[in-house]
């Protein structure tokens, strides 16, 4: 198992190393975003690469563990229709990026409503909120780690793969992280059919659809409001997240994103074997303590130990992959929005400072929390996606003000977490979404009331190459 899972890693590294060639002497835009260079092919996996992390292989076959199908209702109705999003979206957010130059989310706020404050409020929020989700990827690597029993603590091991993760960020930047993400894409989708395939054939004499009906809950209002509430809500953020961003800004073309988007919805494929996993689970192994260890459980109970490496290997590369993202975004937030006036040298110093600090802050957070790997994800999005007005300003609408969109930010975000930390009830209605729905009442208002001056949208501009 052990050389199977080193073999893995070790090709990552080579895979990274490649990424280099031609690549050596890379300015701060090529070591963030390509310099927008990036094909159908690679793009596709970079952003793939974001959506399936090891929050979907744990998180999901754990949520249905812990608490029935109820929860795969919102988790797949959101990516599906993301896709869609995605498909009209984010080749208008890949326009604004060549417009206004931009290596970062914030940087089409601050370039186009010509607002420093604004810039900072946005840089801020996501921030904040992208914090929790690199500790969400290394509360899944400690489940994974463990399954490797090297008797290592469990904080040597965090400390390990964070030395690895921005190891990749070194060799090249979003390069590395794209091409370990092809590496990443094909194993993780062996690993899932692998372990179903496996739980299928040890079945035993009751069906799957037995199990699937045992955890099928009554139909209740609250659980379809929440579900719809919470798909509308994360759909939309999903294209927004500063991540995805950056992602956009690295392919060749418009049409290169809008390739990409259309084929997107085959990895879902990936779901019905994940669903499969958690049946076999509550089948056979209904014991299990922590949910989010119900992939690695069957895994271990049925595979080989070679196949139980390689099934790691995957599992680890989804979370690394996306860490590396993680960082790149983060570290471009801070060097480029966050700390005015460095030179393209003092972007890529800054940001490397950053995203080690920020690795080290994610294994001392996932040390200390245990929160269901899908709660998590739910709580990101309550903040990234006020961001959603703003951006609507930008590509469609004229004469928004920029305190407008800092007030409804402000709010929106304080109305979610206020209500989720003080368990307001909302009859089943996602409290992020709670919170969206007063940032836009906020922005729309001043918008009818007192417009601004008039800013040409996105949408309306010409751009040459732009299909």
């Amino acid at each position: 198992m052990t050389a199977a899972f080193l073999f893995i890693i070790a090709l990552s590294l080579v895979l990274a190393a490649l990424s280099r060639r031609g690549h050596v002497a890379q300015k701060a835009a090529d070591f963030f975003v390509a310099s927008g260079q990036f094909n159908t092919v690679l793009f596709f996996f970079l952003a793939v690469g974001e959506t399936y992390s090891i929050a979907t292989i744990l998180g999901y076959p754990g949520g249905i563990y812990a608490g029935g199908t109820g929860l795969a209702t919102w988790f797949l109705g959101y990516i599906l229709l993301a896709f869609v999003v995605g498909y009209f979206l984010n080749p208008l957010i890949w326009k604004a990026g060549r417009v206004y130059d931009a290596v970062t989310m914030p940087d089409l706020f601050a370039r186009h409503f010509q607002s420093r404050a604004l810039e900072l409020t946005v840089t801020i929020a996501v921030l904040l909120f992208l914090v929790p989700l690199g500790m969400q990827q290394f509360l899944g690597l400690q489940i994974v780690l463990k399954e490797l029993q090297w008797g290592v603590p469990p904080l040597v091991l965090a400390g390990a793969a964070a030395t690895l993760a921005f190891l990749y960020i070194l060799i090249s930047g979003i390069r590395a992280s794209a091409y370990v993400a092809v590496l990443k894409d094909i194993l993780l989708i062996l690993a899932i059919i692998i372990t179903a395939s496996a739980a299928l054939m040890h079945w035993g004499d009751a069906a799957p659809v037995g199990v699937a009906a045992q955890t099928i809950k009554p139909p209740s209002l609250s659980g379809d409001v929440f579900s719809i509430t919470t798909i509308l809500l994360q759909c939309v953020g999903f294209c927004i997240v500063p991540q995805t961003c950056a992602y956009v800004f690295t392919a060749r073309s418009a049409r290169a994103v809008r390739r990409a988007q259309v084929t997107m919805p085959l990895y879902m494929i990936m779901f019905p074997f994940l669903t499969l996993v958690a049946f076999f689970a509550l089948k056979h192994l209904p014991a299990i303590a922590a949910p989010n260890e119900v992939f690695p459980a069957v895994a271990r109970a049925l595979l080989p130990a070679p196949l139980m490496g390689l099934v790691m290997a995957g599992a680890a590369l989804s979370a690394l992959v996306v860490l590396t993202g993680i960082c790149l975004a983060i570290g471009s937030l801070v060097a480029r929005n966050l700390v005015p006036g460095l030179g393209d040298r003092g972007q890529r110093q800054w940001s490397k400072l950053v995203m080690a600090a920020y690795l080290l802050l994610s294994v001392a957070g996932a040390a200390t929390s245990s929160q269901l790997l899908t709660s998590i994800n739910n709580f990101f999005y309550f903040g990234i996606t006020q961001s959603l007005p703003g951006i609507l300003g930008i590509l469609f609408i004229s004469r928004m003000r920029p305190a407008a969109i800092i007030a409804g930010m402000l709010a929106g975000d304080i109305t979610a977490i206020a209500l989720y930390q003080l368990h307001v009830p909302l009859g089943g209605t996602n409290p992020g979404f709670v919170g969206l729905l007063m940032n836009l009442g906020i922005v729309f208002s001043v918008l009818y009331f007192a417009p601004g001056k008039a800013l040409s949208p996105v949408a309306k501009m010409s751009l040459p190459g732009a299909s």
